[in-house]
């Protein structure tokens, strides 16, 4: 018996392509909130991304790469169902200023609690 090539639904080829857009939109995502911060929150969001990527629990996702996922599962979810007022860019790059300056906030917010959390134990041990 000789086997026939199957083809796909249309359905299943429309996923494909969707789920494809779906994925470049993310990476273009994240190169863009990347290049928007500034080199101190880069680093610290790319040290955190990287240590989230091998993860199995969104329990054990570092601070700053989940703020990043939430950021852009609904920028992503927005413009695939068109739930956007006006040009898909504009939301698109509202969408990226928005997360970087939420990073870099949370960045902000990390250093000045480690900074006085190491300011009260200079002056405890002093």
């Amino acid at each position: 018996m000789k086997p026939y090539p199957v083809s796909l639904s249309p359905h299943h080829e429309a996923i494909k392509d969707l789920e494809d857009a779906a994925r470049k939109l993310r990476e273009r995502f994240r190169s863009s909130v990347n290049e928007a911060l500034p080199e101190f929150a880069r680093q610290l969001f790319e040290r955190q991304w990287q240590e989230s990527c091998d993860l199995t629990s969104i329990e054990e996702i570092q601070p700053l790469a989940l703020v990043y996922l939430i950021s852009c599962e609904r920028c992503v979810h927005d413009l695939i169902t068109k739930n956007y007022d006006g040009v898909a860019n504009s939301h698109f790059e509202k969408c990226v200023s928005e997360a970087s300056n939420d990073i870099r906030a949370q960045v902000i917010g990390l250093w000045s609690f480690e900074g006085s959390a190491i300011r009260i134990l200079r002056e405890r041990t002093a």
